[in-house]
Parts: structure tokens; C-alpha cells; sequence
């Protein structure tokens, strides 16, 4: 999972970006094991040449559902913020096959 901090112009004086997150995954939606390893997060510079600050690896695990509950913001506030999320899975079977 790539993950964008915050990324406004101030974020380096403000600090809305994440610094340390739970990150939960489930296969069902209802029984959630904590992922271990997750890296504090980078501060983004607060450009628009940002490319992904955090990489969090889930080391092959199933999941179909994921959840990231914030702990604390890189500017000690009780405001957090993400400028983006994304996904990555290994395809367990052929997709749109044409022979």
C-alpha cells in the first residue's frame, strides 16, 4: 500500500500529516488482525512533485478490507490528514484471458 501524506503548502509548520497509524485487515469484515511493521510516516514536502511518502508492506496476507486508524499527527494536533491511498494486489487467477 502507497500512501500520500498530507500534502498542503504549510504542511511543514502545520503538521496535519500522519505520523503513526494502526493498520488493521480482515478478510470478512468482522474478525481484524493488526498488521505489524508499519513504518512512522514521512512528512510530505508540501509541493505538487510529491510522489508517495509511505510504502506499508502486508507481506502477502489476504485482505479484503483495511482499515488505518490514526494515532498521532507529525504537528501534535488531533487533526490528521491523507492526500491519498492506493491499493496493490497480486492476481490470484488470469483476468479477462483471450487466447
Amino acid at each position: 500500500m502507497w500512501v500520500w501524506n498530507s500534502n498542503q503548502t504549510l504542511e511543514s509548520l502545520v503538521g496535519f500529516g500522519v505520523k503513526t497509524a494502526l493498520v488493521e485487515y480482515s478478510v470478512d469484515g468482522v474478525n481484524w488482525t493488526t498488521l505489524s511493521g508499519v513504518p512512522e510516516f514521512k512528512q510530505a514536502p508540501g509541493d505538487n512533485t510529491c510522489t508517495h511518502d509511505t510504502e506499508i508492506n502486508f507481506g502477502g496476507v489476504a485482505a479484503k478490507f483495511v482499515r488505518m486508524t490514526c494515532t498521532a499527527s507529525l504537528g501534535g494536533r488531533a487533526q490528521y490528514g491523507l492526500s491519498e491511498v492506493r491499493f496493490f494486489h497480486i492476481p490470484m487467477a488470469a483476468r479477462d484471458p483471450d487466447p
